[in-house]
């Protein structure tokens, strides 16, 4: 089976491996501008080659026919995959869960003409609210890079499972809006900044997420990777905030100095990573994730 594209497919057997960007925002307060740019980041998911229609697609690939499926979507954010999963699958009853109350709220919100999902508040490394076995299917975009007790997470996501779920996950190996970002605060501080406690790569290493599920106890593992392009319009102002968002609040605590550092610093280096048309239009062509699909014996 094809997980993505442009991929390699790797399949192992048990003898014994943010949000995205949009989850790592979440905790910022926007304005309607800064709405806008967090939406634009989002929307890039949808694209045929990124992560919420490949996972869709997999979960449709193992659902049998009419089947009532109870999907639980993990670190879900505003509710995605969850969304997109609930609309293909109106059967199944979807349950989209984040650790942030506000996330939460906002997916309820967003998604309330979707009478099969609801969301809930539950910490991937506490799903205590589910019974052991009681879940077909778990999902998680982006997510299970932020955990501090990431096999305890995978531990859980492992029990609520029934025998024979499914496990469908995507994690980063590349995001060159981290580079960017990397780039402009090294301005900033003038010095190279430190890593991220909440570190969006820190499942990046090859080999390593397929252990930690592995170790859970996962068999059949398959991983595979796909490359994206994202999209920042047309505007140059509106460029700028959406290859900024994740530093807004780091570069506003230094004030208008700062801010002058960190857009001087985003024109000069922003070239390296995108590509602009005759337009003004500007795409950042690589953003590649793994998707890992894996199943409860």
């Amino acid at each position: 089976m094809m997980l993505c594209r442009p991929s390699f497919l790797r399949r192992t057997s048990l003898v014994h491996a943010s949000r995205c960007l949009a989850s790592a925002s979440q905790e910022t307060k926007f304005d309607s501008d800064m709405a806008k740019v967090y939406n634009q980041i989002s929307s890039n998911h949808r694209h045929p080659y990124g992560p919420w229609k490949k996972m869709r697609d997999v979960v449709l690939a193992h659902a049998p026919p009419g089947a009532s499926l109870t999907i639980l979507d993990v670190a879900s954010g505003p509710g995605e995959p969850a969304a997109t999963i609930a609309t293909a699958l109106p059967s199944a009853r979807v349950i989209a869960t984040d650790v942030s109350e506000d996330m939460v709220a906002a997916a309820t919100e967003t998604h309330k003409n979707l009478s099969n999902l609801t969301a809930q508040v539950a910490d991937a490394q506490d799903l205590s609210a589910f019974d052991d076995s009681s879940v077909d299917v778990v999902t998680c975009c982006y997510g299970y890079m932020f955990p501090v007790d990431k096999p305890k997470a995978l531990k859980e996501t492992y029990r609520v499972l029934k025998p024979g779920g499914l496990l469908v996950a995507t994690t980063w190996d590349r995001t060159d809006i981290l580079k960017i970002s990397r780039d402009v605060m090294e301005a900033v501080l003038g010095a190279p900044p430190p890593t991220p406690p909440v570190n969006p790569m820190s499942l990046s290493e090859p080999g390593l997420f397929q252990k930690l599920v592995m170790d859970a106890g996962f068999t059949d593992v398959e991983q595979g990777t796909s490359t994206y392009p994202f999209d920042f319009g047309t505007e140059k102002g509106f460029q700028l905030k959406v290859g900024t968002i994740l530093l807004k609040e780091k570069i506003d605590s230094f004030g208008e100095e700062g801010w002058r550092k960190a857009e001087e610093a985003f024109w000069v280096n922003i070239g390296k990573y995108t590509e602009t048309a005759v337009d003004g239009s500007m795409v950042m062509p690589t953003n590649t994730f793994r998707l890992t699909v894996a199943r409860k014996p």
